[in-house]
């Protein structure tokens, strides 16, 4: 017989992240995420996502040094 898996596929290796939030920000997330019936890991993978993907990292590698310490 062949083995048959239940509930969703699988989406790979993660990593997890831990953010710590001012409780004022914390409440608003709470409040977000239970006026949209989800939970915090898939209403902030996607942001998360989103603003990973925006940055590029060759950019940000070759960044010169701030003027201020060549001045010093």
């Amino acid at each position: 017989m062949a083995k048959t898996r239940i509930g969703r596929p699988s989406k790979g290796p993660r990593h997890t992240f831990v953010v710590k939030l001012d409780l004022e920000r914390a409440a608003k997330v709470s409040e977000i995420i239970q006026l949209l019936g989800t939970n915090g890991i898939e209403y902030l993978t996607p942001i998360i996502e989103a603003h990973v993907d925006s940055i590029d990292l060759d950019q940000l590698r070759n960044q010169e040094a701030l003027p201020i310490a060549k001045a010093s």
